[in-house]
């Protein structure tokens, strides 16, 4: 009787542990397959583009990363905006009138004051290329803001931290016109950045290799990320003194396992931009990348639990 009870033990120790090894295997398998999740400028497919709000409306819908842009002002505040200007498609001006598109380029935020770009409207108009987004008042914020902001965001609902992917808009033609000197764009912004404490990770991108090669030069030890929108992954490299630890291309040229290889060959991180389609964005999961960047992160979000449920089942 005692031998029998012993077995009994046995068989149930050893059910156990295989039972646990297994859930630990499927968790592995699911990580390995997970992708990062990057909300576009916010969530742009359903809240005001580089907002505080749709940040925050981001990060309520699970986000690992918000990514936003930044520009520099007349008096030197770095401030969350794609474009240099007043973009027709969505900003109205503070008597909430409309910006044509011959004049935007008009309305240059190196030219203005950060007192005066807060006035302008950059969420009631609504985007025509997104029309499930809610039309909310808005302005551009700065970064400084966005960063307390979220930041008290997150400790208030207690919610894990986030991740920042700062993207330094530049543009070697604009120098002097539309924004600083390459040098002074990365002191702007890392001035802001070593004053602020992020419970997350954080990292800088930017299409401009001026930039990057800058920032590597002065702060080598901060993740930089190379934004592409054509080329070879050799050619494009070369416009850099380093090889960065993300390489982040237009999700169109990332084709097949080749393409993959060629990038983890050099230690670097995958994360194509903007995949909206959620076709698109299960091909992309299932070629390998690291993550994705995305307007519409809940759908990246929902193909990340498809796949867990598949690999527990």
């Amino acid at each position: 009787m005692k031998y029998l009870k012993f077995l009994l033990l046995l068989v149930v120790i050893f059910g156990c542990k295989e039972k646990a090894k297994t859930s630990i295997q499927k968790e592995e398998k699911f990580e390995a397959k997970r992708v990062q999740v990057q909300g576009h400028r916010g969530e742009r497919g359903h809240s005001p583009e580089n907002t505080i709000v749709g940040f925050k409306n981001a990060i309520l819908k699970g986000v690992d990363v918000i990514e936003l842009d930044v520009v520099v002002s007349k008096d030197n505040q770095v401030v969350v905006s794609h474009e240099p200007y007043m973009s027709s498609l969505y900003v109205l001006t503070p008597t909430g009138d409309s910006i044509s598109k011959a004049e935007e380029k008009q309305f240059n935020l190196y030219k203005m004051t950060y007192d005066s770009i807060k006035t302008f409207e950059v969420g009631l108009k609504g985007n025509v290329k997104f029309p499930q987004q809610k039309r909310i008042s808005a302005y551009k914020p700065l970064l400084s803001e966005v960063i307390d902001s979220v930041e008290a965001f997150l400790k208030k609902q207690k919610l894990p931290a986030v991740d920042y992917n700062i993207e330094i808009k530049s543009v070697p033609s604009q120098y002097g016109e539309y924004q600083p000197q390459p040098d002074k764009m990365v002191e702007f912004v890392m001035q802001v950045i070593n004053s602020k404490a992020i419970a997350g990770q954080w990292n800088i991108q930017s299409f401009d290799p001026a930039i990057l090669n800058e920032m590597h030069k002065s702060y080598p030890e901060v993740e930089l990320a190379y934004l592409v929108s054509k080329g070879g992954v050799e050619d494009n490299l070369k416009l850099l003194n380093f090889t960065p630890q993300i390489y982040s291309p237009n999700y169109k040229l990332v084709k097949n396992k080749a393409f993959i290889d060629s990038v983890k060959a050099k230690q670097m991180k995958l994360i194509p931009w903007t995949v909206n389609d959620s076709l698109a964005i299960k091909e992309q999961i299932d070629l390998g990348v690291d993550g994705i960047i995305t307007d519409y992160p809940e759908k990246v979000i929902l193909e990340n639990k498809k796949n867990k449920e598949l690999i527990e089942n």
